[in-house]
């Protein structure tokens, strides 16, 4: 009976033991934050895993907070993929690149040697050297011609013949036809001005077109068409005047003791200058009130009895200084170099 109460006495003193021994192991071991990082040494130290209390003790995986490493490796460059894209060739330009091709083969099969060590043959390098100084020669030539004070007096020529020959279109059978419109146009394509324009006219007319109501008619109309002032008319009379006399001389009213060839000279130039007077004196082509400042007749060096001499009075009729002209007979050398210079004005 003892021995039976004694064994339930001994169980119950075991398990306040063990309880005890719990309690003072629990109340022993290390409170850690939890943010703390554990390392073996410190779980080694507390004997967490080897108390004898835990029956089957198995190993523990701990693991810490440790950061990990922002940086990253950087990536590889990616190279360009590049796309073959197929262009179709043109007849023209696969014929031009069957030429080089044949040109090429042609080159180097001509015998021979080379020029610095190339594949051009001194047998075509030299007859190519040639013709590339002879080009160079000639295109140096033509320039110094095309620059050249007499080219560029007959080209001046060539526009003032092409300028008479546009406004004879229109002088004077179609002269109605000749408008403001029209003569803005044969300016831009001449580039000439305006005054420029009837200048060059009436000085032509004056040379090679009978002066009659007709061309007086026609200078009138073109005047109008130009748009020129009285002013500007008075100056290009003056003008016309100067350049007369600096090709053919001033006005010789004593003409005894001159050959054939300077008695129609000085009558040309005469005549010229009664041409000129009748037009300066004109209303219909230069006002009364601008005549003041014409200047003809000291340029051509007439006095007032001599202007009253040869003045055209009417154009009813051929003036006795016309008729001089025409008993004298075609023009001479000299005055067919004489209209020359002047169509180059």
């Amino acid at each position: 009976m003892a021995s039976m109460l004694g064994r339930p006495m001994l169980l119950r003193s075991l398990r306040g033991g063990l309880q005890s021994k719990q309690t003072t192991n629990s109340s022993s071991s290390v409170v850690m934050p939890a943010s703390a990082s554990l390392s073996s040494s410190t779980l080694k130290s507390h004997n967490l895993f080897s108390s004898p209390l835990l029956p089957n003790p198995k190993p523990c995986r701990v693991v810490t907070n440790a950061k990990k490493s922002k940086g990253k490796k950087p990536a590889a460059p990616v190279e360009p993929v590049e796309e073959e894209v197929e262009v179709e060739l043109s007849w023209v330009e696969e014929k031009a690149e069957d030429v080089v091709q044949y040109v090429q083969s042609a080159v180097k099969g001509i015998p021979g040697p080379r020029v610095g060590g190339g594949e051009l043959p001194w047998l075509l390098a030299a007859p190519l050297g040639y013709a590339a100084i002879s080009l160079v020669i000639a295109i140096v030539k033509t320039f110094r011609k095309m620059s050249s004070p007499r080219e560029k007096r007959r080209q001046q020529i060539g526009k003032n013949a092409w300028l008479c020959e546009t406004l004879g279109e229109y002088l004077p059978e179609k002269r109605e036809e000749l408008s403001p419109k029209v003569f803005e146009g044969i300016k831009k394509q001449s580039g000439f001005q305006a005054d420029d324009i009837l200048r060059k006219y009436i000085r032509y007319a004056l040379n090679e077109r009978p002066f009659n109501p007709e061309l007086v008619a026609d200078l009138i109309h073109l005047k109008g068409v130009s748009g020129l002032d009285d002013e500007a008319v008075v100056e290009i009379l003056n003008e016309v005047s100067r350049r007369i006399v600096k090709a053919k001389g001033p006005v010789v009213m004593i003409t005894t003791g001159f050959t054939e060839k300077g008695l129609k000279r000085k009558a040309a130039v005469q005549a010229l200058f009664s041409k000129i007077l009748y037009l300066a004196e004109l209303d219909q082509f230069c006002s009364t009130e601008n005549r003041s400042s014409l200047s003809i007749k000291e340029i051509f060096g007439v006095t007032e009895e001599d202007a009253n001499s040869i003045r055209i009075e009417t154009l009813s009729g051929t003036t006795e200084l016309e008729s001089l002209e025409i008993s004298v007979g075609s023009a001479s050398d000299d005055d067919k170099e004489g209209k020359e210079k002047e169509e180059d004005d």
